[in-house]
């Protein structure tokens, strides 16, 4: 009995060290909004005036079509309004693949503290008593949530069964015995 108890806490160690070194790998460092906040206020300043310059240089540009002076400066506002876009979709890429990234780490830590709630449950069962009324609650409302999901799907479940039931008997009745 000693030796699977010991056996026992051995392995729970063991798999508290890795959900340690996993939690520790999960690392939450990510850069404040304010910074991507200053930049897209960067973006719309720069692109105002790149509009500004984009309307006289096209307007200058379709009047004086020969004009290599005018036709370069339409060329490089052109130039730099779809530089201006490329950064704008690079940064917009770059933000989309951290909040993927901050997702997965919040779906590990969720999975993580899963655990460690089923964990506790198990301890606590084991301990056989409930220390404050506050975590009782919590307990309840935990049980009485899984009593309602069993329940959930169980209605659908009769639900279910019960049209394929009424399907399958007027199918009976439509169809006269040879």
């Amino acid at each position: 009995m000693e030796f699977e108890n010991a056996i026992e806490n051995e392995i729970e160690n063991e798999i508290d060290l890795d959900n340690e070194i996993e939690l520790q790998n999960i690392n939450l460092n990510y850069k404040r909004p304010q910074r991507y906040i200053n930049k897209l206020d960067q973006f719309n300043r720069r692109i105002e005036f790149l509009l500004d310059e984009f309307i006289k240089s096209y307007v200058m540009a379709r009047m004086y079509p020969n004009n290599e002076d005018v036709q370069q400066r339409y060329e490089n506002v052109t130039s730099n309004i779809t530089k201006l876009q490329g950064n704008l979709f690079s940064m917009s890429n770059n933000i989309k693949i951290k909040i993927n990234n901050i997702n997965e780490k919040l779906l590990k830590l969720d999975v993580l503290i899963k655990e460690e709630k089923g964990k506790n449950k198990k301890l606590r069962k084991q301990l056989g008593m409930v220390e404050d009324q506050n975590i009782s609650a919590s307990e309840m409302i935990t049980d009485y949530g899984q009593i309602y999901d069993r329940n959930y799907l169980r209605n659908w479940g009769l639900f279910i069964s019960t049209i394929i039931c009424i399907y399958t008997i007027r199918s009976l009745y439509n169809n006269p015995i040879v």
